[in-house]
């Protein structure tokens, strides 16, 4: 369960069941134009498949991605208007219902190999300014971002940022004090409508082949504990997390990522779960999905080699239907 507290005057997302945009307003939508989008080639790599990035793009004549003129782009958030959410998008939230937050997960205090640091510190996400404003689909032009930067000491530290779709009153909160918000609870969401999502991607802690590796996940009631699957409706969450995802290549350069919400090519694209490990039994259910995860992974022993530091960003992201 991930909550919206009012803490000295700021409103911050907490950490829920993760190890590892922005005024509430309608959905911003548009259709492609002038050619095919962002291509989706696959490499190599980790479950999921890699998708590639900007590379293949059509681009207008003022120097523009554009979108494939046979799909619509749903704005999910652009990170412009609010500190960290809710999110713009509102598609199909009802009341009591409403728009979710970003947050950021990750980066154990607790290591044994040292406390893992975290930038912005986790518990009091925000959004960042870009160092140089830049463009996304279509010449939308683009100040912030959502960014997380760590620095990872032990084996499979995690460092993400993310969001999710549907939050409700929480019932059994108790009272609350009287300075305090009312604390929400995360809902699974439907997404079955679209097809896919793009966002732009970028990073400045690249290894020395050029990029960093990025899991983004796509959590739902199969895969995460809050739907009682994957731990059994028990306290053992070491089969959860598993989430049905895409690993992706960020480079020092803005790329447009595509993602699809496919599982029938497993690792040689769209999304899957992680054959080597959680559990394996998960089924890819759309209608049920709590957010979106962005995540990098240190995969080395704490006794070899400094922190690795990652940087994680993400900007403008939207449905593709």
């Amino acid at each position: 369960m991930r909550k919206q507290n009012l803490i000295l005057g700021c409103s911050v997302v907490g950490m829920a069941f993760l190890s590892g945009l922005s005024a509430c307003t309608s959905s911003s939508s548009q259709t492609g134009a002038n050619g095919a989008g962002g291509t989706d080639s696959t490499a190599s790599g980790g479950a999921g498949g890699s998708h590639s990035g900007t590379g293949g793009a059509s681009r207008n004549d003022a120097g523009c991605i554009v979108g494939d003129p046979n799909s619509t782009y749903v704005l999910i958030d652009d990170m412009e208007k609010t500190t960290h959410g809710p999110l713009e998008f509102d598609a199909g939230i009802a009341p009591p219902q409403t728009p979710g937050y970003w947050y950021n997960s990750g980066a154990k205090y607790f290591s044994d190999a040292g406390a893992d640091t975290s930038n912005p510190p986790q518990l009091s996400f925000v959004f960042s300014a870009l160092p140089t404003p830049t463009d996304t689909l279509n010449c939308k032009a683009s100040t912030h971002a959502a960014r997380q930067s760590c620095a990872l000491n032990g084996l499979y530290d995690t460092c993400g940022v993310g969001f999710e779709f549907a939050q409700v009153p929480d019932g059994d909160a108790g009272p609350l004090a009287v300075d305090a918000s009312v604390p929400m609870l995360t809902v699974p969401f439907d997404i079955s409508g679209y097809k896919a999502i793009t966002f732009w991607g970028m990073t400045t802690t690249p290894d020395d082949k050029g990029s960093m590796q990025v899991k983004v996940s796509f959590p739902d009631t199969d895969t995460d504990p809050r739907g009682q699957i994957c731990n059994g409706g028990g306290g053992n969450t070491s089969m959860c997390y598993n989430s049905y995802a895409a690993y992706l290549n960020f480079t020092t350069s803005w790329q447009e990522f595509t993602v699809l919400l496919d599982t029938s090519k497993g690792s040689a694209g769209g999304i899957a779960i992680d054959k080597t490990w959680g559990y394996q039994q998960a089924q890819w259910i759309p209608t049920q999905v709590y957010g979106i995860n962005w995540q990098a992974q240190r995969n080395t022993a704490s006794d070899v080699g400094p922190p690795l530091k990652t940087d994680i960003w993400v900007d403008d992201v939207y449905f593709v239907k």
